[in-house]
């Protein structure tokens, strides 16, 4: 069972708690097709249906006996014909001699050995512990250890990974909870509540002292802590949002997903990868729904679910961080659909696999025995890598060890080591400061300071209320992200009155939008809501500035944008306002709106940059009466107006002056590309830059990426990309765009049963496959209609891209893509 994406397979289910009325049809035939991919792998099946169904946990004793759950709850149908309750069943060794040990739990996601003879069960609500004190092999004696209050009941997106810490304590994991407000109490009354964030947690072998470890997870369904104490993640992801993650989890740190801001791609308040202040990304992406992770050597084994393998991820320092690859080891077809994993006493690995897609149980099930032999493994890194200087100085930090001025752990904080950052916020957070004080540093180091105090108490609004008019816009939006988190509904006020601030940028507006649509009730509208964009717009109440970011926001074919209403909006003449309704018409691919936008590029007392944007919106016009116009305008004295008309012009007959370097470098040589295009005379020119990231025939960059709210998801959001790459790097990502192609990017080739074929990006996979096509859109198809999917280990951007653009044209785009 994959804990991944639910929403999406079943809506009705998921809102209503009902359950199928009828059971999945499973064919009768389920060939696993496994291969070893890595020298010194072996993989047996030694247990399946009828013995075991639909498996999730699994844990083997110190004398060899396996523990699985047998899962008879997970959306049962009504027909369903088997125990009332999930089993937890033991084998032996070698997979024989089955006997159910207790059979009274429900959505139970995981089992672990507990000390004393203690078994311990993750269910969706609690966390329990059974033992058998009569000697008989079936346990007799329940006790609760923590259990969870809220109204959600989803069977896997409450508690479920377990693991232990090796100075005795119990780690566990919660969901992301659909959302709902939860609390997590421990035996002894300890209690830890939240909404949507998900969450690791620590508590002792009985439930006491039960604290939160670290928030800001999708569900971290897989936990490992190792022999030296550090934690780990395999984590699944939201829909929109891929891929899953494999995170190092440490004290205090928030990685960034709220389930309450919806599923949307993009959210100012939701950062996957450490893109917000204060969050930690992945140290890799790893499979699509992975249930488990488990230390080998120096690094970790995790199953995929939707990938039907088993991958390896030798783990590598880096900074108080670490950086990993994956290394496929065991791949099987539709039916191997691995789910939890447990090591035995002789260095086995038992690995329970769902075999079937369905999420409603279908009484399969197999349990597969992986040896490994680590003298033909060379793939195995040995043993972990030592505490290096960052790393020690990191925890120092979080334990309060080490002693360090503010000024020193600011620059930690403002570093790019993600974790010594984190360690240094935790740091700061622990100082005594007063508003005063902190009115008294630089804004660049206000903010980090803000992003500390968040880590103390979230509910104290004292630091909003000192700084939320602060001259610095980004403590401005951190303030709104805290408002937003907290819901301090005490603001709303404030907020609403900030919807109407004509001086807010762009930014800015995303994070105001965001924490009013939070504070009136509905955070999934975020700033993609369609219909909120569309009230922006067209409320006479709204400056216009603010219009044009919220058209910049909103789909050019909504139908509440008419080109009329685009046509009296342009006309009231704000500089801003008026751009986005040039970009919106160059959106729509109307002859309406091709015939406002050339009359706007032919208005000679209209600016030049919105004139040359409606001349690049013309580009992809086929009209015999803009191609005349694009002509008329090719002759205009003024250079820019020239310069964007023979753009246009590209690719017609009427194309005459576009001649490409011949003499170009090869494109794995970014140096001298880097010095051929400083050579040119002249100056860049940025805005120019941004015309060709988003011209429809010349760059065509924002097809695939998004730009300051524009453009496309199929590719990475590139907003930030100046602050995450030199030039150089920017560059040879154009140059080479496969060359380093994030995993989460690589496309998939689908070949359907009506003999068509699809390239997109995969986002989520159950009973139905859903993908991000070239265009954004997802597209979704039955298992059953898919008759093979092969990634693509390439980019979906494509080689020479670089051979539409003039050498001045590159110049320009790469100016745009590295300004700040």
């Amino acid at each position: 069972m994959k804990p991944l994406h639910f929403l999406f397979l079943l809506p009705a289910m998921a809102a209503l708690g009902a359950t199928p009325t009828k059971a999945p049809v499973v064919p009768d035939q389920l060939p696993p097709q496994l291969e070893t991919l890595q020298p010194g792998v072996k993989i047996t099946l030694i247990a399946e249906h009828p013995d075991l169904v639909t498996p999730t946990g699994i844990a083997v004793d110190k004398n060899g006996s396996i523990y699985s759950i047998s899962c008879h709850t997970h959306f049962r149908p009504d027909d369903y014909e088997g125990p009332v309750h999930d089993e937890v069943v033991v084998f032996d060794a070698n997979g024989k001699n089955r006997r159910v040990f207790y059979n009274k739990t429900d959505a139970t996601m995981h089992v672990e050995i507990g000390p004393d003879g203690w078994i311990y069960l993750a269910e969706r609500d609690r966390v329990l512990r059974v033992k058998d004190t009569n000697g008989d092999g079936v346990g007799d004696v329940e006790e609760n250890v923590a259990t969870l209050d809220t109204v959600s009941d989803y069977p896997h997106n409450g508690l479920s990974g377990m693991c232990w810490h090796p100075d005795g304590g119990l780690v566990v994991s919660l969901g992301e909870n659909f959302g709902k407000d939860w609390t997590l109490t421990g035996k002894d009354g300890s209690k830890v509540s939240g909404r949507g964030e998900g969450g690791v947690f620590r508590c002792t072998a009985d439930g006491s002292k039960l604290r939160r470890i670290a928030l800001g997870f999708w569900n971290p369904f897989g936990l490992l802590v190792r022999k030296d104490g550090e934690i780990f993640a395999a984590e699944n992801d939201p829909g929109s949002r891929p891929p899953c993650r494999l995170l190092n989890v440490v004290e205090g740190a928030d990685y960034g997903f709220q389930w309450v801001y919806g599923s949307a791609p993009v959210h100012p308040f939701v950062g996957m990868n450490g893109e917000l202040r204060g969050t930690i990304g992945m140290v890799h992406p790893c499979g699509e729904g992975p249930c488990d992770i488990l230390e080998l050597g120096g690094g970790v084994l995790i199953p995929s679910w939707s990938d039907h393998s088993v991958d390896y991820y030798p783990l590598t320092r880096k900074g108080a961080g670490y950086a990993s690859q994956r290394i496929p080891l065991l791949k099987g077809g539709d039916f191997f659909r691995p789910t939890c994993m447990a090591v035995g006493p002789d260095g086995a690995y038992y690995l329970n696999d769902w075999v079937f897609s369905s999420y409603p149980i279908h009484k399969r099930g197999r349990l597969w025995k992986v040896e490994i032999d680590t003298a033909k493994a060379s793939w195995i890194k040995a043993k972990a890598d030592p505490l290096n200087e960052q790393a020690r100085l990191a925890n120092d930090l979080r334990t309060g060890k080490a002693k360090m001025d503010a000024k020193a752990m600011l620059e930690l904080a403002k570093g790019k080591d993600a974790y010594l950052a984190d360690a240094a916020l935790t740091a700061l957070s622990r100082k005594k400061w007063t508003v005063e004080a902190m009115k008294k540093l630089e804004p660049v180091d206000r903010v980090w300071v803000l992003v500390a105090l968040r880590r103390v108490d979230l509910k104290d609004d004292q630091w909003v209320k000192a700084f939320m008019n602060d001259a610095d816009p980004e403590m401005r939006f951190e303030c709104l992200r805290w408002i937003a988190d907290a819901v301090m509904t005490q603001f709303s006020p404030q907020v609403e009155a900030m919807l109407s601030d004509a001086s807010l940028d762009y930014h800015l507006f995303e994070a105001v939008l965001a924490a009013w649509n939070t504070l009136r009730g509905e955070p999934g509208a975020g700033v993609t809501n369609p219909e909120v964009l569309a009230e922006r717009i067209t409320n006479a109440k709204t400056p216009a500035r603010l219009k044009g970011y919220a058209l910049r926001l909103a789909p050019a074919t909504h139908k509440a944008i008419t080109v009329p209403l685009l046509k009296e909006l342009f006309a009231a003449g704000d500089p801003v306002l008026s751009l986005e309704v040039v970009r919106t018409l160059a959106s729509r691919n109307s002859d309406d709106a091709r015939a406002l936008l050339a009359e706007i590029a032919a208005d000679e007392a209209q600016k030049m940059t919105l004139r040359a944007d409606a001349i690049a919106g013309l580009s992809s016009s086929t009209r015999l009466e803009d191609q005349t116009t694009l002509v008329m305008l090719e002759a205009s004295k003024d250079i820019l107006i020239r310069d964007e008309a023979r753009r246009a012009l590209r690719y017609t007959d009427k194309d005459k002056w576009f001649a490409m370097n011949t003499k170009r470098p090869a494109f794995n040589d970014t140096a001298a590309w880097l010095k051929m295009l400083d050579a040119l005379p002249g100056k860049a020119d940025p805005e120019a830059g941004r015309r060709i990231f988003f011209h429809a025939k010349v760059g065509l960059c924002a097809t695939c990426h998004r730009h300051s709210g524009r453009g496309n998801v199929v590719g990475p959001d590139l907003s930030l990309v100046s602050q995450q790459g030199d030039r150089m790097a920017i560059l040879s990502s154009i140059l080479e765009p496969s060359r380093e192609v994030a995993p989460q990017y690589h496309p998939s080739q689908v070949k359907l049963k009506d003999g068509t074929e699809f390239v997109g990006i995969m986002l989520r996979s159950s009973n139905t496959e859903v993908f991000r096509d070239i265009t954004g859109k997802e597209r979704s198809f039955p298992q059953t209609d898919i008759v093979k999917r092969t990634e693509i280990d390439s980019s979906l951007m494509p080689a020479g891209l670089v051979m539409s653009l003039s050498d001045e044209e590159l110049r320009d785009l790469l100016a745009f893509l590295t300004a700040r």
